[in-house]
């Protein structure tokens, strides 16, 4: 997506999460006030913002750079030195910044106390308040995640998170917008017959790791041996049984999650639903009728960091939905993991057109994202692009799913999905999967109707309008308030003359909002720091 002709500088020191060397300093080590590791880590990370201000800086004002855009830097603490250094470079230079975000650390992270206190729910964000009982130390996340100035425009994803920032946060609304999604409509869309059959046999190629043939792991010894390396795993297929080869391409329905092996991605509901596929008379017909049909479960994305043991469970619930299937269906059900190998030079290099995303979409007969949690849900604006039908869950948050179905607009401008609530599979979402998967021909006028949805509200076109509107708010906020100050006085001392009392402090809402950036109710902490 990046263009040959742009620049690209890098710092090493401004890597991410475990890549950053204070990482585990300072979310995954407690500290205590004087202690030897929470004096070591001031001097630390004091040199560390040092090195990443001057580097950064030096290039930024040396290749005369006037605006910066941020993406994710300013959401979770992954590298709480690059944060600050942006901080202090963009105010001392005097360069705005487009502050984007796709989600944030108290998204499905909470303090220990309001874990305890509250009834919440612990969530996989909740390292990050490891050390949020030292005020000194907590309060730098609060202020640069994300950071708040006029020059800074904050721009999320969904209104939720916007919401919080102005509600909870208390910045200026004027600095808050959100951006929208966009997918090229000329690569997800419907493929041809020969550019399935050539996305099928590059998947095949992937999943043998380049051999003559596509062996079947048997899931069991795959569990006992773990045979799948924890750093760096090769993309493999499972099944019931080992077989020395498997044909990915001929009469194989695929169903495909298109997100990375992590416990909210709920990829165990998909066995779940191929276990009820198979307690359907229907389903179970065209298994009998056609001896080589093959239904694979194919993953696309890799282990996170800290996600190996759910791999692990993963694997052992898809070896107990084969254990329930009769022994018929036993042996022609399969998993498969690809481990974002299509993202790897080793498999780009083979290829003249090696296939991406909207490829991998196009061999699929079913996608995928039973998600409990998603900041967008990319998923189901990708799939129906491509005429594909999606299986998804009414994730949390719940509004965040309805403005990408598009529940507040006009049914024509709704995308429409096999929807599931999150904890029963019923018998009639059963047949809408078998009617979809069998008998495509008879929803064209459904896969037609998406595709028009995702041309009007998700096209390039709509982004870029988006993104103009984001330079102009921005562009707003830079300019002189001289005008509209001295508009603000006059009409407030205008107003007073009609009240009984001299108080016009009460006109202003103080409970959240701050007004000056970065100075909060603990000024003089802020000036300490």
């Amino acid at each position: 997506f990046i263009d040959s002709s742009c620049h690209k500088h890098i710092i090493k020191e401004i890597n991410g999460f475990d890549k950053w060397k204070l990482y585990e300093d300072f979310f995954f080590t407690k500290l205590e006030r004087g202690s030897k590791e929470y004096n070591d880590l001031i001097v630390a990370f004091w040199k560390d913002l040092l090195d990443i201000t001057e580097k950064l800086g030096s290039y930024i004002e040396s290749n005369n750079i006037t605006l910066l855009y941020l993406v994710n830097v300013c959401s979770n603490p992954g590298n709480v030195s690059l944060a600050l250094a942006t901080v202090l470079i963009s105010e001392y230079l005097g360069i705005p910044v487009i502050n984007n975000n796709h989600d944030f650390y108290w998204d499905g992270g909470n303090k220990k106390i309001d874990i305890q206190t509250k009834g919440l729910k612990p969530g996989p964000r909740d390292f990050f308040f490891t050390n949020s009982h030292l005020g000194e130390f907590f309060s730098q996340i609060e202020v640069l995640y994300p950071y708040e100035s006029r020059s800074w425009m904050t721009v999320n994803i969904n209104n939720n998170q916007s919401n919080h920032v102005i509600e909870i946060n208390g910045h200026n609304p004027a600095n808050v917008c959100e951006i929208g999604t966009a997918v090229d409509t000329d690569r997800y869309t419907t493929l041809t017959k020969r550019k399935k059959i050539n996305a099928f046999l590059q998947v095949q190629a992937i999943l043998s790791n380049y051999k003559k043939k596509l062996i079947v792991s048997a899931i069991d010894d795959v569990i006992k041996k773990r045979t799948i390396d924890k750093a760096s795993p090769d993309p493999i297929l499972v099944g019931s049984k080992n077989a020395l080869s498997f044909d990915f391409v001929g009469d194989n329905i695929v169903f495909l999650q298109p997100t990375r092996l992590m416990p909210r991605k709920r990829i165990e509901i998909g066995f779940k639903m191929i276990s009820r596929l198979f307690e359907n008379e229907e389903f179970v017909a065209k298994f009998k009728s056609n001896p080589q049909l093959t239904l694979t479960f194919l993953i696309t994305g890799p282990i996170p960091l800290g996600q190996y043991s759910y791999f692990l469970k993963l694997l052992q619930s898809f070896s107990d939905l084969l254990k329930e299937l009769k022994p018929a269906f036993r042996k022609r059900v399969f998993l498969g993991f690809l481990f974002s190998e299509f993202d790897k030079k080793r498999f780009k290099n083979r290829y003249n057109e090696p296939v991406d995303i909207p490829e991998l979409y196009n061999i699929a007969s079913l996608i995928m994202l039973p998600s409990e949690t998603e900041g967008r849900g990319l998923p189901i604006i990708e799939a129906t692009a491509c005429g594909i039908p999606i299986f998804c869950r009414r994730y949390y948050p719940e509004n965040v799913y309805a403005e990408v179905i598009g529940g507040h607009l006009e049914e024509s401008d709704r995308l429409k999905v096999l929807e599931f609530d999150g904890i029963h599979i019923t018998d009639k979402l059963i047949e809408q999967i078998i009617n979809r998967v069998f008998f495509p021909q008879n929803y064209i006028d459904e896969v037609e109707h998406n595709k028009r949805a995702v041309q009007k509200r998700y096209s390039l076109e709509s982004l870029q309008a988006n993104i103009i509107q984001i330079l102009h708010k921005l562009y707003l906020q830079l300019q002189p308030n001289k005008e509209s100050f001295e508009l603000t006085v006059r009409s407030l001392n205008q107003y007073k003359k009609t009240l009984s009392y001299k108080n016009t402090e009460v006109l202003i809402i103080t409970k959240n909002r701050e007004y000056l950036p970065c100075f909060g109710r603990l000024s003089f902490m802020s000036f300490l720091k």
